[in-house]
């Protein structure tokens, strides 16, 4: 995992001592922290298996992504968070992988501004779409056309828990300047808010930039079920 200078935190969350969470970050540019080398002291150190697993403020490694899915602790995850890790340049079948083997217990998936481009989509959609726990899912500020969206919506019908959801504009209502042309947003996100109904009824979603630029809200767990316009 590629980041910046020398603050990098590999840091393991126990409660009445049993091993819960490891959260892994680096906030600046050039150096790298070895998201391989904290799993396998984590291996050594604790056997309990994680429930929450944070990679934040970086950039992963191919091998980085790769190790997710292989070391046994990581098999019981009820939280995932990699925001704003870009991925738009991993290939993301191993982060499919571990999605369908969290797939029974995973409750939390957090992929906001990981810069995932829609050509990466149905790398973990699979994945996604057994994920039966999950009850919240963001995934804002990624490259999605609307067809990509639509995809995406679909393979959520079996998610009957989520509660909270968001999802990017739709590329094909951004103008030349990468700002929402809310003429076009406004028809594209009915569009597919009727494709989401067609296969369940969502509860609080969010579809659009964030935070709303015209009223300045951002998704939490108070939000209803709109977006200005």
């Amino acid at each position: 995992m590629k980041g910046g200078k020398v603050h990098q935190t590999c840091a393991c969350h126990s409660r009445s001592s049993v091993l819960n969470s490891l959260v892994i970050t680096n906030d600046s540019v050039s150096n790298s922290l070895s998201v391989k080398g904290c799993f396998e002291l984590q291996e050594r150190c604790l056997q309990n298996p994680l429930e929450n697993l944070e990679l934040t403020c970086g950039y992963l490694l191919e091998e980085d992504v790769t190790c997710l899915s292989q070391y046994p602790s990581l098999g019981y995850l009820k939280h995932l968070n990699l925001s704003y890790v870009p991925l738009f340049r991993v290939s993301l079948e191993r982060l499919g992988a571990l999605l369908e083997k969290v797939a029974a217990t995973l409750e939390t998936l957090i992929l906001e501004g990981c810069q995932i481009h829609y050509s990466q989509l149905s790398a973990i959609l699979p994945g996604l779409s057994c994920c039966s726990q999950l009850t919240t899912f963001y995934f804002g500020r990624n490259f999605m056309s609307v067809d990509a969206l639509k995809d995406l919506l679909r393979h959520t019908s079996g998610l009957s828990k989520l509660s909270l959801e968001t999802y990017p504009a739709p590329d094909e209502s951004l103008n030349s300047l990468v700002r929402v042309d809310w003429e076009i947003f406004t028809l594209l996100r009915a569009e597919l808010m009727r494709t989401l109904r067609e296969v369940r009824q969502p509860r609080r979603i969010f579809i659009g930039p964030t935070p709303c630029p015209s009223c300045g809200s951002s998704p939490s767990e108070e939000l209803e079920l709109h977006l200005c316009c």
